[in-house]
């Protein structure tokens, strides 16, 4: 019996097939593989949210600030928000976002320090966010401190010279003379709770970033944030950082060039640009 073996065209014709269809569908797995790791960022998201929430109820309907330093900025205990929702979460996987491996590694005034340890059950010297104990880290804090800088027109009387986010002010100490914390604004004092971003995906300088940091908030305003208009209509060009010409600031949108945000009132939602009035608290 006569045997019929492929010819060499007819092997090249199917690997051009293969080879085609490879990529016309890779790009759609990671997509798809991509959809997955934002879903596992929203119920992140969605449990910081309602810790948040928890927090304020526990503290007089006072939201959590970004930082808190009792005995002066970088000194022991350096406590930022995730050390004071962590608590109410029991879990410090959920502040690290699937699609990013950046992690929060600052020693200033938390490796050695028992109050950071006693806060995760850790030995002292294995405080995690610590160059010997990395914490992955994937989310960042409406802070919104307007950015000056770049505005001519800023109205300090209407407080839009000053913290608008969902953070109040920071308080200072005279004796310390320096700032204690850095104090969440009241839940009133949110005027739109579900229109004003407290946490968004992000990275400390630019979305592309996976370098090791200690920041932990969006702090310029609007420089921080993917927008180049504040809610006064002041323009700040230039301002943060740009990839591909596009202003992005700290924003990390990771999930199929959209980012994910947790609103004051705990809702998630996932927004490929924000818009000025989200961060701040005012109802404009």
């Amino acid at each position: 019996m006569k045997h019929r073996a492929f010819t060499l065209i007819e092997l090249l014709v199917v690997i051009a097939i293969i080879a085609i269809l490879a990529a016309i569908l890779f790009p759609v797995f990671a997509q798809a593989r991509e959809k997955a790791r934002a879903a596992s960022c929203v119920s992140n998201m969605k449990q910081i949210g309602l810790a948040a929430l928890m927090y304020a109820q526990d503290y007089d309907e006072v939201y959590v600030g970004s930082y808190v330093f009792p005995n002066g900025w970088a000194n022991c205990p350096m406590l930022r928000f995730n050390d004071l929702l962590h608590p109410y979460m029991k879990n410090m996987d959920i502040f690290a976002c699937p699609s990013t491996r950046r992690p929060l590694v600052d020693d200033r005034g938390r490796l050695n320090c028992a109050p950071i340890a006693a806060v995760y059950g850790s030995a002292i010297g294995q405080e995690p966010g610590t160059s010997v104990r990395p914490l992955a880290f994937g989310y960042l804090y409406n802070e919104s401190y307007n950015d000056t800088a770049y505005c001519d027109r800023c109205d300090c009387s209407t407080g839009l010279n000053c913290y608008h986010g969902v953070l109040a002010s920071a308080v200072f100490s005279p004796a310390l003379g320096t700032t204690v914390s850095d104090v969440g604004a009241a839940l009133a004092a949110i005027e739109d709770v579900a229109g004003t971003i407290a946490f968004s995906d992000g990275n400390p300088r630019c979305p592309h970033d996976e370098n090791a940091s200690g920041t932990i908030a969006v702090f310029r305003y609007p420089r921080d944030t993917d927008v180049e208009y504040d809610a006064k209509g002041n323009h700040y060009p230039g301002s943060g950082c740009y990839m591909g010409g596009e202003k992005v600031g700290r924003v990390g949108r990771r999930h199929n060039m959209g980012a994910n945000h947790v609103f004051s009132d705990g809702h998630v939602k996932y927004l490929r640009k924000t818009t000025p009035s989200m961060w701040t608290r005012y109802q404009d």
